[in-house]
């Protein structure tokens, strides 16, 4: 199954501002920081090559609120745009059933 373009192209989004925080927190020398947001986004090149919903569903209900619980509200506060376009589309395409 392909992944819709507006989903694959949130996704990109996504990818490309979690790379660009890693290489801003490695010059900073936060070597913990870069691990979170590695875990943050290291699937979503598969989710996007190898799309299903259950995949995008593990990314929205278990990768987004990990992430979210191990950084501060302060350093999670960048992403909401890209989260809210990114439930936009999932509620639109129907794969959450219940509001999360």
């Amino acid at each position: 199954m392909h992944c819709p373009a507006e989903i694959a192209t949130i996704l990109l989004c996504i990818l490309q501002t979690g790379l660009m925080r890693i290489r801003t927190l490695a010059w900073q020398g936060r070597a913990e920081l870069c691990a979170i947001e590695s875990d943050h986004i290291h699937n979503i090149p598969n989710l996007i090559m190898n799309y299903s919903p259950e995949k995008l569903f593990y990314y929205w209900d278990i990768e987004r609120p990990e992430y979210i619980r191990q950084v501060s509200t302060e350093h999670s506060d960048g992403w909401d745009a890209l989260w809210r376009r990114l439930g936009q589309e999932i509620e639109v395409i129907g794969v959450l059933t219940t509001p999360r």
